[in-house]
């Protein structure tokens, strides 16, 4: 028999990823520790192979967190892999650390939509995170014809993107950056523009389109808007890369 619950100890983990916070695994009677450490704090998580969960480490914000970890996991209801509900709450403030420079207003959205969610005000929801991917691909799009170093390949891109539709804005942006000489180096942000950000994109769109622009109620699943709230925070970790690397390099067309 393994020590740990096989899904806990892979929900735990996932969890763990997801904060982006160091951890390393030990066997032990019955169980597998998760040792957890970020900054000066440190705390463990000892999953058994009951699917118990044990928290262990000095009062710490670190402890407080893998608490209420516990307390979803066990509570269930949560998808696999998939953000738990507590930590919608942390979303705005993960986003501040890790975009220090993210418009506040892509901010403002993102909390709107959170408390559009938990009062299962769900059209809300969806148009609120629409409302917030559209201000950060805008800003992606208006950086991108900012840097073209081209005076008339910089004119040509923003005479096809100046006063159109958001889609028709992003299709012509996606044909150029295709173009681009001056793509990132990086493979994360080499290869994440169609998987990352341009399929939440279009979903963000849609979704938001569907209820700004009504013929029938959509069928929005809860679970569904949860698990793009949860991509939300790489998608615009993504967005702000790509907007970082434009303003360092240029764009070479």
């Amino acid at each position: 028999m393994p020590n740990a619950d096989e899904k806990v100890l892979g929900e735990v983990i996932s969890f763990l990823d997801r904060q982006k916070l160091s951890h390393s695994e030990s066997e032990e009677q019955y169980c597998t520790k998760v040792n957890v450490r970020t900054g000066p704090h440190k705390a463990s998580v000892s999953v058994y192979n009951s699917g118990k969960m044990s928290v262990q480490g000095p009062a710490s914000p670190l402890k407080t967190l893998l608490e209420q970890m516990k307390q979803a996991l066990e509570g269930g209801g949560a998808a696999p892999g998939q953000a738990l509900p507590f930590e919608i709450e942390l979303f705005p403030q993960t986003v501040r650390d890790r975009v220090p420079d993210c418009d506040p207003v892509i901010i403002g959205f993102l909390e709107e939509a959170i408390r559009c969610y938990k009062a299962d005000a769900l059209l809300g929801c969806a148009f609120m995170i629409g409302a917030a991917s559209e201000r950060a691909i805008g800003l992606l799009i208006q950086t991108f014809g900012e840097g073209i170093v081209d005076d008339a390949n910089r004119s040509k891109f923003f005479s096809r993107v100046n006063g159109r539709m958001i889609a028709t804005r992003y299709d012509e942006f996606d044909a150029r950056y295709r173009s681009c000489k001056s793509k990132p180096s990086d493979p994360v942000l080499a290869q994440d523009l169609d998987v990352v950000i341009g399929n939440m994109f279009q979903f963000c769109r849609i979704t938001r389109n569907e209820v700004g622009h009504p013929q029938i109620v959509p069928d929005l699943v809860k679970g569904v808007l949860l698990a793009n709230l949860g991509h939300f925070v790489t998608y615009i970790e993504r967005i702000y890369g790509l907007i970082r690397h434009f303003k360092a390099n240029g764009v070479v067309l």
